[in-house]
């Protein structure tokens, strides 16, 4: 054992610190300078890469580091050759098969990228990322029978894998669907009280996807009522944020793609706010808000578009009408349509829509780059925001937080609210969930709740 340990106390120390200035030029010193830089941006490591003549194969765990970093950059003339090299350097090896699956995605080869992820499978049976690739890529390349049935069997095999139970919520293509999906995780969990707060965003994100609004409140009711009397345990879970470097690279990308295209745009809501009072994607925001105003608008263009791009996949939501996408570094992107109505300019979420007054777009230099927006960026972002020079990190755009906002499916909210208290209840912020339990009629939980 003590030269493996010496070989991993090794690896550690050479990715942590620049140990590669103390070895001679070589092979050694590069694949050193390449372990310890393999989480930096891609650009950093980029021209070294290319001088050497791509990626080197080994060790496995750098070489996978190095080419998902040139994949999230869009350097396919990197990541082909490597992940053709890997695979016959390691051809049982299930995490060149997850990542030759993530590049057909992208590529828009989905019944290749189906086959790479149910290969990854059967080379790691126990691998929830490999079973998460085949129950996604299943619902949007199988019949709906078998991918539905791949779904329950997924829930089956990882009750406890928050991974394997989101892909299998939102493959659920009707309510029918999801109750069977929740039947099955109750029966296949070995502890379905203790596991609930592990699963219950993920279950309940599925329920009101296919209309089951009261289920949805009924998951958050019991979870809620069983961490108050101590019968399970909070779960700590963090909410996506943007990534800054990640999310200005999508930007960048979505305005090549819109603009080659012709389609004019404008950058809408929270990513307006952060590039005109932090001049890039505002800390703490979860995705880019995109608007084309009405005229413009064609959704089935918009996604047409986009699924040619190497750089973007197509999300689908069957509540909204906005167009969502997944840039390859990781960002989340929602482009809506703006419609007048009533001397105001409206756009949709699911459950609230938001007005402003009308506006004309100019474009902006930000960080190099010219950018459309709002002309009269004051106006929009205090209709927005209020106060949008002061950061309120706990805004919520779905409430009276936002002064433009209007409620068109309450129930729905009724829903954000619970789900905002589960989140309080479990950040120990009690009063704050307490406050939202009495707001959303839930007068017994929030009694019980010792504030």
């Amino acid at each position: 054992m003590l030269v493996p340990n010496l070989r991993r106390a090794a690896s550690k120390l050479v990715g942590r610190f620049p140990v590669y200035h103390a070895f001679p030029p070589g092979e050694l010193r590069t694949r050193a300078y390449l372990r310890y830089h393999q989480g930096a941006k891609w650009a950093k490591v980029a021209k070294v890469v290319r001088a050497r003549g791509g990626i080197p194969t080994r060790p496995l765990g750098s070489a996978l580091a190095l080419t998902r970093g040139a994949f999230q950059a869009g350097e396919d003339d990197l990541v082909i050759p490597s992940l053709d090299a890997l695979e016959k350097a390691y051809p049982r090896s299930a995490a060149v098969q997850e990542l030759r699956c993530d590049l057909c995605t992208f590529q828009g080869d989905l019944d290749e990228a189906l086959q790479r992820a149910i290969r990854a499978r059967e080379l790691k049976p126990n691998s929830v990322t490999a079973t998460a690739r085949v129950v996604k890529l299943s619902q949007q390349v199988r019949e709906q029978e078998v991918a539905d049935q791949e779904a329950v069997s997924a829930v089956r095999t990882f009750p406890r894998s928050t991974l394997v139970v989101s892909a299998a919520s939102k493959a659920a293509a009707s309510a029918e669907q999801f109750e069977r999906l929740l039947a099955t995780w109750r029966e296949a969990s070995p502890d379905p009280v203790g596991d609930l707060p592990r699963v219950v965003r993920q279950l309940a994100n599925g329920a009101m996807r296919t209309g089951r609004l009261d289920r949805a409140a009924e998951l958050y009711r019991e979870v809620i009522g069983l961490i108050i009397d101590g019968r399970a345990t909070p779960r700590r879970f963090s909410m996506p944020t943007l990534q800054p470097h990640s999310a200005w690279t999508a930007m960048l990308d979505l305005n090549r793609v819109l603009d080659a295209a012709g389609v004019p745009y404008f950058f809408a809501a929270g990513t307006v706010l952060g590039l005109i009072r932090e001049g890039g994607p505002l800390p703490g925001d979860d995705d880019i808000d995109v608007g084309v105003l009405d005229r413009d608008w064609d959704r089935d263009a918009l996604e047409d578009l986009f699924r040619k791009d190497p750089q973007f996949v197509v999300n689908f939501h069957p509540q909204t009408q906005k167009v969502g996408l997944n840039h390859r570094g990781g960002t989340r992107i929602d482009i809506f349509r703006f419609y007048p109505e009533a001397e105001r300019i409206w756009h949709d979420g699911v459950f609230v829509r938001w007005h402003n007054t009308p506006f004309t777009v100019v474009r902006r230099p930000f960080n190099g780059a010219e950018l459309p927006v709002p002309e009269d960026a004051e106006t929009y972002l205090t209709e927005n925001y209020g106060d949008w020079r002061t950061p309120n990190p706990g805004f919520d755009a779905f409430t009276k937080d936002a002064p433009n906002v209007e409620v068109t499916w309450p129930e729905y909210l009724d829903i954000h609210l619970l789900r905002r208290a589960y989140r309080k209840l479990v950040a120990g912020d009690l009063a704050a969930a307490q406050a939202d339990l009495r707001r959303v009629g839930e007068v017994d939980l929030a009694d019980r709740l010792r504030v």
